[in-house]
């Protein structure tokens, strides 16, 4: 997802909006829907816009009264420019937030949804790197004698439970028990590692294992 959002043909700030509501599914769902002209602002936001762009925001901003809150002045004329920038901008095109829409749904054997994200990288080629990754992790797999066409993949796997991680996830289920959680998660965070390192950063990759269910499974009582 990360790198679909990075490809989009909008600016810069309408990418670090979906990119830090990606965890937020209704959120994230809302500004895509915004961004790509598929749902109008609302008539209140229309005209608050509109009495924005019509005079100078300092003045405006005096004129409102007293402060209240902790934002500065200088801090809500930031707010402004940017809620006017975005509002000057063109919508999403159509075929990049379908890839998107794509994603949010993709669940399937591997191969097949291997193959669904080389059609999607039609549209994003922004993908391609991250689709070529992948299909090496694969091939790799099945070197190691891992049955990948039996091997679910989801792309937005994650999205609400592994938000620091940045790069492949993955999940272990007890096939027989599918009401269950994961026995197991985990997947790469470099980015968290560059920011404890405060700019260095270094390859990672980590899990945890849920002893109790894992326990429970091996005994039989659950």
């Amino acid at each position: 997802m990360t790198h679909a959002v990075a490809g989009l043909s909008t600016s810069d700030k309408r990418k670090a909006a979906l990119m830090r509501h990606l965890w937020r599914p209704r959120r994230f769902r809302a500004l895509l829907d915004r961004f790509s002209g598929r749902a109008a602002p609302s008539q209140a936001r229309q005209a608050m816009l509109v009495r924005l762009a019509a005079g100078e925001v300092p003045a405006q901003i005096s004129a409102a009264g007293p402060a209240i809150g902790l934002r500065e002045p200088d801090e809500v004329a930031e707010r402004v420019a940017t809620l006017l920038d975005d509002a000057g901008q063109p919508p999403l095109p159509a075929a990049e937030a379908a890839v998107l829409d794509g994603l949010l749904t993709l669940r399937d054997r591997s191969p097949r949804a291997l193959a669904a994200l080389r059609a999607m990288a039609g549209d994003l080629p922004a993908l391609v790197p991250a689709i070529d990754r992948f299909a090496a992790r694969l091939d790799a797999l099945a070197a190691r004698g891992v049955d990948v066409d039996r091997l679910g993949f989801e792309a937005a796997y994650g999205r609400t439970s592994l938000e620091y991680y940045d790069g492949f996830v993955f999940g272990f289920y007890a096939a027989a028990r599918p009401d269950l959680p994961p026995v197991a998660t985990g997947g790469r965070y470099d980015a968290l590692t560059a920011v404890l390192g405060q700019g260095r950063s270094i390859p990672a990759v980590g899990g945890v294992i849920r002893p109790g269910i894992l326990a429970a499974l091996r005994e039989g009582r659950r």
